[in-house]
């Protein structure tokens, strides 16, 4: 009996071996998996960010926010959600001569590829005194999440004027 035990337990000891090994081949097709699907979701992220510099209706703008976004733009407070981002912007377009671009720098993007954010730098342009153009180069942080359906949506937008940049192109 403790003859068949042992062999009982050497085989179930081999048989286990033999299966991490095979676990071990598959987990690291999966890792390499998982960082080329980041890596496409990167590429995805930066795409959307261009797509979005690009909207020239304000639904099409808007389709790229998720409903709860947050913006946070220098010297306003918390700005949640369609409408009252709808009001700041409208705030923002009635000055004259205004113009805004943007180019998206970098991209994160979580493991679990649901959550991003990206690295963009942003030039606003409008008419000052004496009809002088006023041109403010800012750098820009945006929160990015997956909505259900998958598409990336900015989440929360916050950006300030940084004096040292002078161009928004790489």
């Amino acid at each position: 009996m403790r003859k068949l035990f042992l062999i009982a337990l050497i085989g179930y000891l081999v048989t286990s071996c033999a299966n991490e090994e095979k676990v071990k081949h598959v987990v690291k097709p999966l890792a390499e998996q998982t960082a080329e699907q980041k890596k496409y979701e990167e590429d995805n992220l930066m795409e959307t960010s261009r797509k979005w510099s690009k909207t020239f209706s304000t639904e099409e703008y808007f389709s790229f926010i998720g409903k709860d976004g947050i913006m946070m733009a220098p010297d306003k407070g918390i700005i949640r959600g369609h409408e009252k981002i709808r009001k700041i912007l409208q705030e923002f377009q009635s000055l004259p001569g205004f113009k805004v671009a943007w180019e998206p720098q970098e991209a994160f993007v979580s493991k679990s590829v649901d959550l991003g954010y990206t690295i963009d730098l942003m030039l606003v342009n409008f008419d000052g005194e004496n009809d002088n153009t006023v041109s403010l180069f800012e750098k820009v942080v945006t929160v990015w999440k997956k909505d259900k359906k998958g598409e990336w949506k900015m989440a929360v937008d916050i950006w300030n004027v940084d004096p040292t940049i002078t161009s928004i192109y790489k």
